[in-house]
């Protein structure tokens, strides 16, 4: 019998591909939910390879969507390299990879490393930008003495009482004002 390109039986796949990632019950499972398509040649069923991978990888992107929704805000990619039989998620924003050996590794194996990272991104210490008080004023220079700097503040935040500086302003202003036209 000749071989049709790129079309295998399910046990091939998985030689090629990679045993934990293309097992055999995945691709039957595959095809009976319509994913793939199977042709069914002397009695035996046989897939297209390029079929399966872009299966398996729409499969594994909307398990990503669905359990990871963080990841929505990168533009991630997957690519599977039949050579090195290893799935390879991409497009972090640190321009970091997870990958996958499909002839050691599951989908859960990979989902598994996605949720590590994210694990790891949220037990980085939170670093604030600005300092947490502002700072008082600088030292005199040497041998200067100036007027002796003010207590600390324990009233309202600064920015609150200037606004309520320029309220007052405002309001005499329009009393001034109302008194000229009235």
């Amino acid at each position: 019998m000749e071989r049709v390109a790129n079309l295998y039986t399910a046990q091939e796949l998985e030689e090629l591909l990679g045993k934990k990632y293309f097992y055999r019950q995945g691709i039957y499972r595959l095809a009976e939910d319509g994913k793939i398509n199977s042709y069914q040649v002397g009695g035996v069923l046989y897939f297209s390879s390029d079929e399966l991978v872009l299966a398996a990888l729409n499969k594994l992107v909307e398990r990503i969507r669905y359990r990871y929704s963080w990841l929505s805000k990168f533009p991630l990619r997957i690519k599977n390299s039949e050579e090195n039989k290893e799935l390879i998620v991409y497009g972090f924003s640190d321009g970091r990879e997870i990958t996958a050996d499909t002839e050691s590794e599951t989908e859960e194996d990979l989902l598994n490393k996605i949720e590590d990272l994210r694990e790891e991104v949220t037990r980085m210490p939170d670093v604030p930008v600005n300092p947490p008080h502002e700072p008082g004023p600088p030292p005199p220079p040497h041998g200067h003495h100036g007027p002796p700097p003010p207590p600390p503040h324990h009233g309202p935040p600064p920015h609150h009482v200037e606004m309520m500086e320029a309220l007052r302003r405002i309001e005499d202003r329009l009393a001034r004002i109302e008194e000229k036209v009235g």
